[in-house]
């Protein structure tokens, strides 16, 4: 219910961003390009940044699990819920033609609540991810699409101990991405796969694969209008070589929106996804949708 209150307003505000008026382009003016993805897990598509352009950005998530997951089947839990806060921060850097550096460090805060009263929380800095970034396929240089690869660090920077969220584990991920342009259209798609070693209290956590799929319209020059969908499997985390049997697989998707301010060389952009697939190895605490927000600023 919450979760279809929510996506009408959004499609509400979609409809009415959308009237004639407001989505007219000037006569012979030049096709309006919209920007990237909006949520926490989206990727840059084939895209690289400058040389000696600095990107700054900020992105969040907020999200309400109150729905148990067994498998792929809904089931009856304990009258538990949890309110969660995610918070990303990441910089781009232009190294070189086609080259570039990013970093991106997550703090999160959850509460888990039992019968309305708190007990368990979960929060604090988590591990920093450092990519290198190549894009060795540019549309604007005569391909048919753009793409680039990754190769990133996981640094055990995050805090460790009793409700952190810091691994203590080095980890290594490559990652492949792809963007198409069209006119005022943007398609792009992303891929990648993170390994960790033994981390904190003799565990070692489950390999993490992402896939991201995102569309954007540039309605003008200000407002961009689209859709994402972030897919993500945890595979089990493994101590003293046991499995630990919490393997979970999962899909969101919803629409978004990009608002650009060129003149400040500022994006804002908001996105709410519903969850469209969950697989858990064991019962686990879920949400029905996410909110999450992007503020980008070029430097």
């Amino acid at each position: 219910m919450k979760f279809r209150f929510a996506f009408g307003i959004a499609l509400a505000m979609c409809l009415l961003f959308q009237t004639p008026n407001f989505c007219a382009a000037e006569e012979g003016a030049a096709s309006p390009r919209p920007v990237g993805a909006v949520t926490v897990n989206g990727g840059p598509g084939g895209m690289s940044v400058p040389t000696g352009k600095f990107i700054g950005v900020l992105n969040y998530r907020y999200a309400e699990k109150d729905n148990w997951y067994h498998y792929s089947v809904a089931c009856d839990g304990a009258d538990r819920e949890a309110v969660s806060h995610t918070m990303v921060t990441k910089f781009r850097y232009g190294i070189a033609p086609g080259w570039d550096v990013r970093t991106a460090t997550p703090f999160a805060s959850t509460e888990a609540r039992l019968d309305g009263e708190c007990d368990n929380y979960i929060g604090g800095i988590g591990d920093t991810m450092i990519v290198l970034r190549h894009q060795f396929m540019a549309q604007k240089k005569g391909a048919p699409v753009s793409l680039a690869w990754d190769l990133g660090v996981n640094t055990p920077t995050g805090e460790v101990g009793e409700g952190k969220i810091g691994s203590g584990a080095w980890g290594g991920m490559a990652g492949l991405g792809a963007t198409y342009m069209f006119g005022s259209h943007r398609i792009d798609g992303d891929v990648n796969y993170l390994v960790y070693t033994e981390g904190a209290h003799d565990t070692r956590k489950g390999d993490r694969f992402r896939a991201n799929a995102h569309y954007a319209y540039a309605v003008n020059s200000l407002l961009d209008l689209g859709v994402e969908a972030n897919y993500e499997w945890l595979q089990e985390n493994r101590r003293d070589g046991k499995g630990l049997n919490n393997d979970i697989k999962t899909l969101y998707v919803g629409p978004k929106f990009n608002l650009k301010f060129k003149e400040y060389g500022m994006t804002f952009g908001g996105a709410l996804l519903g969850a469209a697939y969950r697989e858990s190895q064991k019962q686990t605490l879920t949400e029905d949708w996410r909110m999450e927000f992007k503020l980008v600023k070029v430097f």
